[in-house]
């Protein structure tokens, strides 16, 4: 689920929030095939890794972590999860994301905050 980081590590969400960047984040999530229980958690989920990559937690352990709290979702698609938020939320940020240096193949969707085992 979606929402563990965001209630695990509710601290590091910025306080302010923008409903159209808020629209925007949970748009490119359905887009990249990425599913949700909860529009808000989402929302919170994604300010939250951004929270952690501004407190200097590296990219791959925030991905790490939507990973353990997402039983659910894969590496990519947590991988996917992140970069749209930070797209979204700490576009500062896209730098590391964008620096492995060649394109990526498009996998499969996977569900975020669906109870159940790998898809």
């Amino acid at each position: 689920m979606v929402l563990g980081i965001a209630s695990s590590l509710g601290s590091a969400m910025p306080a302010h929030a923008d409903p159209n960047v808020d629209a925007s984040f949970v748009d490119a999530l359905n887009k990249a095939g990425i599913t949700f229980n909860d529009a808000k958690s989402a929302v919170n989920a994604g300010k939250t890794a951004c929270g952690l990559m501004d407190q200097g937690k590296p990219e791959l352990d925030v991905i790490q972590l939507v990973t353990q709290q997402n039983p659910g979702i894969s590496t990519t698609s947590a991988a996917k999860f992140t970069a749209i938020a930070a797209s979204a939320y700490c576009p500062q940020h896209l730098q590391h994301a964008s620096d492995n240096g060649g394109s990526q193949a498009q996998p499969p969707p996977d569900r975020v905050g669906v109870s159940g085992g790998q898809q």
